[in-house]
């Protein structure tokens, strides 16, 4: 998507963090900047690179980790085609309203570890990762016990859309259940006011364990997303298209093991493909393993907009409890008097141990509103054949994803 390599040119001596403002801005494209290893306590920096895409400016811990920001640290990159990569946030929280922003085009936070870095007082808001510009990638890296209100990882969407980035190969843990029920979500991509926005931000490869904030794991805000391939484990939430339209999510698993709260996926909004995900042992967050939303006649950006046009393909939908699809989730709230429309569903394999209850909101849709495609199959009592469960790919672990030099509770 963006670029991956290291700097090819000449790398600096080492320095201390506190000259890294100064060694960035004169940064040639392809130097290397080397920030001694030690504990920097109190550093609010910000820095501004410009590299290119074949000779990006690389700043770098000594050794990935050894480059420890404590107390009230925060890092903000303005630049084009830089990396950062190997630091570490614990012990302390940030003065602004970030830990790391990245602001620019082509620059990727690599290797990096966020680490119970919340503010003291509980009504106080951060986001540990802010990103705001085009292609930015945060990859490889571990972010753990956030329990401060805000977002852990939000994307402004850009006047005109095509924000383009890349979250992918990440580890998202321990996110305790917010004293709110707003404001405790993982990633969100977007807001209310961006819905009609095409953001084309790639969320792939992460593993999301005990993420538990609040309803939406993920909050999807605006069109043209793409999730896919992520593990979210034991989380107590869902991934929730709240606004926006034709987003693809793909090849995801939902390892709910009959925890409290977990949940699948959750649709609003149109031309949606829910596709290859499996949803195994939820225990019925937002009304259904795949819930497709009822909206409000005409709604504001901030209210509610019905599912439509979707196509729910090849999911499979077992031990769950309460239903495997719910096809007027929210019908009758908040003045939601609009159920979803024009569904198609094809090749899904659905189980139940309460088969009549499979499948719930019929009796609420207009007739032809939904296509069963003769290729879904009802399997009893959970009994789904090794076939299947075969094609299921194996979730994401600890070692798989995060920061390699930082590997916690293994």
């Amino acid at each position: 998507m963006i670029f991956l390599a290291g700097a090819t040119g000449t790398a600096s001596a080492q320095i201390p963090a506190t000259d890294l403002p100064t060694a960035a801005n004169e940064a040639k494209p392809g130097t290397e900047i080397i920030v001694a290893n030690g504990s920097y306590p109190n550093h609010n920096l910000a820095i501004t690179a410009e590299g290119t895409k074949d000779a990006p400016v690389v700043i770098r811990a000594q050794t990935p980790g050894g480059v420890i920001f404590s107390g009230q640290s925060a890092l903000k990159l303005r630049g084009r085609f830089v990396v950062l990569s190997g630091f570490h946030f614990k012990d302390g929280f940030s003065p602004e309203k970030y830990v790391v922003e990245l602001d620019g085009e082509n620059c990727r936070l690599t290797q990096t570890v966020i680490e119970g870095y919340n503010p003291s007082d509980p009504e106080k808001e951060d986001k540990w990762i802010s990103l705001k510009g085009q292609n930015l990638q945060v990859d490889s890296c571990t972010f753990l016990n956030k329990t401060s209100p805000g977002v852990t990882l939000a994307v402004w969407c850009r006047d005109g859309g095509r924000d383009q980035h890349l979250i992918a190969a990440n580890l998202f843990l321990n996110r305790p259940k917010g004293h709110k029920p707003n404001g405790f979500e993982t990633i969100r991509i977007g807001d209310s006011k961006t819905l009609r926005n095409h953001s084309m931000t790639v969320v792939q490869g992460n593993l999301f364990e005990a993420c538990d904030g609040e309803m939406e794991i993920i909050s999807v805000k605006c069109g043209r997303n793409t999730i896919r391939g992520n593990t979210f484990m034991q989380c107590a939430g869902t991934l929730t298209l709240r606004h926006g339209n034709a987003s693809l999510v793909e090849g995801n698993l939902f390892a709910g093991k009959r925890k409290k709260e977990t949940g699948g996926i959750r649709v609003y909004g149109k031309d949606h493909v829910v596709r290859g995900n499996a949803i195994i042992g939820t225990m019925n967050r937002g009304e259904g393993a795949i819930a497709l939303q009822a909206g409000n006649p005409n709604p504001e950006p901030h209210e509610y907009h019905r599912a439509e046009s979707i196509r729910l393909e090849k999911n499979l939908i077992v031990a769950n409890e309460g239903p495997a699809v719910k096809l007027d989730a929210g019908l009758g709230k908040d003045g939601r008097t609009l159920p979803p429309t024009g569904i198609i569903a094809h090749g899904n394999g659905l189980s139940s141990t309460d088969l009549e209850n499979l499948i719930e909101g019929l009796q609420s849709l207009e007739p032809d509103t939904i296509r069963w495609e003769p290729t879904n199959t009802i399997f009893h009592n959970n009994q789904v054949p090794r076939e299947v469960t075969k094609t299921i790919p194996p979730p994401l672990k600890r070692t798989d994803v995060g920061a390699k030099w930082f590997r916690p509770l293994l």
